[in-house]
């Protein structure tokens, strides 16, 4: 018949003294829940949020993860209940209720210093008296220092110093090595003891003057530049509160294949749990991690959200320090950039948040977790720039997917960002995604069902009653009309679009590495099935069909065939910290498998059309390693009727491949070609005699592929590893025949 307590935050626990409350016998503990929905109504909501939604919802009131509310790839859900467990602490007198352990190395790595320190209540009113115990396992050291504990709150800590301490890596880079934390209150008999693993790692910002225009803008673990290559994760269910382990685990591990090396945990979505940011730790995968705000002004004008506010990042502080992986912590979504061009400072209040991001989380993480790296907001530019400024901190480079007429995505080609952070391209999920939430009746374009999951974005355009931007971008690269074309068909020329684009937004910025020092797009996993979405891993934990292009792109040593204008230049890229000796087989090739030859001349060659030379790559690096006069060389041969390719070998082995085109796939003089599939032992074998563009073994992305939606040269062999449990391979779709307007000739 008491109440003991409120609470109305999602994002740190509700902690309740029943000291006093409880009495013998049974007792009954009634909670009552409401979203946040009713007890913000009448708090105003236009001149806080973006959009319509957070209009209704006044998400920017509520502490809990704003996609609820709805974005463009998700519908809006707000949840209701009890998120974890519940449990009764019983202590004979203090109680531990968060360990924070993280270490702090040199600058030289040539040692750290390990914090242990408990955030620990004394429930009387005198001080108690007892004694702190660390230790590390791994190298047998420990320490231990008197406690005097006040009443109230106290945060005792011990150190240990470790010398030449194995350090935590990123994968590709070294051993993601963690050191063992025991750290034990003892007091009044009681002992208390906690467990953390934690990773010694340097994390900076290098933003030293650029030679060209401005600064550069990249992340550095123990004094190495790392180039990240990854996607942007949200929530992997609508119910975040449900997410298994086995899920995180293998989105993980999908992340991983794809050769990620990082994530980029979105503002607009939860606080990483523990299951997920402790296998990003154990794999080497890094995080950077917004705090729990997006796009929005955020009240912190009013006290009482104010402190709720420094409270919660106070608690999440504390909780995740000791993860390693998480490297970078970030302000917000986006906030930043709103200030400067979303008209805050004409809304009443103007900026009410700004004391959170450059104020109040400065000083909490100082305090707290100085080993992890500070950002102010993504996008964020230092020397008081626009926040989206190419040439200085990290971009959001959405302008290109964002056009009225279609994501022309080759205008990528031309982006020179420090550090792309987020940007992408729509594409339609798989057919057999597709048919597992729409109902038979309702599996074509524009039905209700499909509509209620698709992306705005992609239904909709800025001109009413135009085509929606998804549907414009296929007319744009195809010449087809989508809607002439049956819903299964429409998805494969959709996605394998959302394929080139996404290719094309990471090869750009590796080929620059490291004027550009990151290849991070939207997004990564849906958070439920959506028709057309920005991702490469769907709500099933489907592959979608860009999932092993993406893969391809991101591969440790590749190369890129680069537009520059009057030239054509080919470029080696190796982010390993080891140097790459091989050879480098580069030149033109016709659509039509012919030698090169200018129309009505002779056949070009040897030089430039198809040249080989040994190359090595230096560690960590892109660098130029040939190129060729497009005027010249190119042109002659006729630009819809040819292309530039490149391929690394070694040991005679293709390790990459890519090409390049400058003319739109609707004006490319494709044709039918011929492809042999040669199956063998463990291996599978396919050569064409022209040009195949994306080339599709599994459209449904059900199968266990090792590779799919891949290019064919004219003549060059391509070959993927293979499992007889795999079946008989066959070619389902192919961009030749299915995603172009005119029929296509044959050779």
């Amino acid at each position: 018949g008491e109440e003991i307590g409120r609470h109305a935050n999602a994002h740190r626990p509700a902690t309740f003294r029943v000291t006093g409350t409880l009495r013998a016998g049974e007792n009954l503990l009634v909670v009552v829940i409401e979203s946040g929905l009713f007890a913000h109504a009448d708090q105003p909501g236009k001149a806080f949020s973006v959009g319509e939604q957070g209009w209704l919802t006044k998400r920017h009131w509520r502490r809990a993860p704003q996609y609820e509310a709805g974005w463009d790839w998700h519908a809006r859900l707000l949840n209701v209940g009890i998120l974890g467990d519940v449990t009764l602490d019983w202590h004979a007198a203090a109680r531990v209720a968060q360990a924070t352990v993280y270490a702090v190395p040199a600058a030289d790595l040539a040692s750290a210093v390990v914090t242990a320190r408990l955030t620990v209540e004394n429930p009387t009113a005198a001080p108690l008296h007892g004694a702190l115990h660390a230790r590390v396992i791994e190298t047998g050291q420990q320490t231990s220092v008197p406690v005097t504990l006040a009443p109230g709150e106290n945060r005792p800590e011990a150190l240990i110093a470790l010398d030449n301490p194995r350090l935590w890596w990123p994968v590709g880079h070294g051993e993601p090595f963690r050191y063992t934390v025991q750290a034990s209150l003892e007091m009044d008999g009681e002992t208390q003891t906690v467990t953390r693993r934690v990773g010694v790692r340097r994390v900076e910002m290098d933003q030293s003057p650029h030679p060209v225009a401005g600064r550069y803008c990249i992340l550095t673990i123990n004094n190495r530049p790392v180039f990240c290559k990854g996607g942007n994760w949200v929530p992997p269910d609508m119910l975040y509160s449900a997410v298994p382990v086995e899920r995180y685990a293998h989105l993980v591990q999908l992340a991983l294949d794809a050769n990620f090396n990082t994530l980029r945990v979105w503002g607009g979505a939860e606080y990483a749990p523990h299951a997920l940011l402790e296998l990003c730790d154990a794999r080497g995968l890094l995080v950077w991690h917004d705090f729990a705000f997006a796009c929005a002004q955020y009240p912190a004008h009013d006290p009482a959200f104010a402190a709720e506010v420094r409270a919660e990042l106070t608690y999440i502080t504390r909780e995740l320090a000791h993860h390693p992986a998480l490297a970078v912590w970030c302000g917000n979504n986006e906030i930043e950039w709103g200030d400067w061009s979303w008209g805050y400072d004409h809304q009443t209040p103007a900026h009410p948040h700004y004391v959170i991001f450059h104020r109040d989380i400065p000083r909490i993480l100082a305090a707290e977790d100085p080993a992890t790296l500070h950002w102010m907001s993504s996008p964020w530019s230092p020397d008081y720039q626009m926040p989206n400024d190419p040439t200085v901190g990290d971009q959001h480079p959405w302008t290109v997917s964002m056009e009225p007429g279609g994501a022309d995505f080759w205008k990528y080609r031309g982006h020179s960002d420090r550090f792309p952070n987020e940007g992408g391209v729509l594409g339609a999920s798989s057919p057999a995604t597709l048919r597992q939430f729409l109902p038979e009746g309702e599996r074509y374009l524009y039905s209700p069902s499909w509509d209620h999951h698709d992306n705005p974005f992609a239904t909709h355009d800025c001109t009413p009653g135009e085509l929606g931007h998804a549907y414009k971008t296929v007319e744009l690269w195809t010449g087809i009309d989508p809607l002439s074309l049956p819903w299964e068909d429409y998805a494969f020329v959709s996605a394998l679009l959302h394929a080139e684009g996404l290719a094309e937004y990471i090869t750009n910025y590796r080929r620059r590495m490291y004027d550009a020092a990151a290849a991070i797009f939207w997004g990564y996993n849906d958070s439920w099935p959506v028709t057309h979405g920005w991702t490469i891993v769907d709500y099933y934990l489907r592959k979608k069909l860009a999932y092993h292009p993406v893969r391809r792109a991101f591969q440790p040593v590749t190369v890129v065939v680069a537009d520059e204008g009057e030239q054509v230049v080919v470029y080696g890229v190796n982010d390993t910290p080891a140097e790459w000796s091989g050879e480098l087989r580069y030149g033109l090739f016709m659509l039509n498998g012919l030698p090169p030859r200018v129309p009505h001349g002779e056949a070009v060659g040897p030089r430039p059309a198809d040249t080989r030379l040994p190359v090595t790559l230096p560690a960590n690096r892109a660098v130029a390693l040939a190129a060729l006069s497009r005027a010249e060389s190119w042109a002659p041969l006729g630009l819809t009727d040819s292309g530039a390719f490149a391929l690394l070998l070694r040991d005679g082995v293709a390790v990459a491949q890519h090409r390049l085109f400058v003319e739109r796939f609707t004006d490319l003089r494709l044709v039918e070609p011929t492809i042999t599939l040669d199956a063998r032992a463990a291996s599978l074998t396919l050569t064409a005699d022209a040009f195949a563009w994306g080339v599709c073994l599994d459209v449904d992305g059900d199968l266990p592929l090792p590779d799919n939606c891949f290019d064919l040269l004219p003549g060059i062999p391509y070959t993927l590893p293979w499992h007889p449990q795999l079946g008989e391979p066959r070619i389902v779709k192919l961009g030749n025949r299915d995603a172009v307007k005119k029929p296509v000739a044959t050779l």
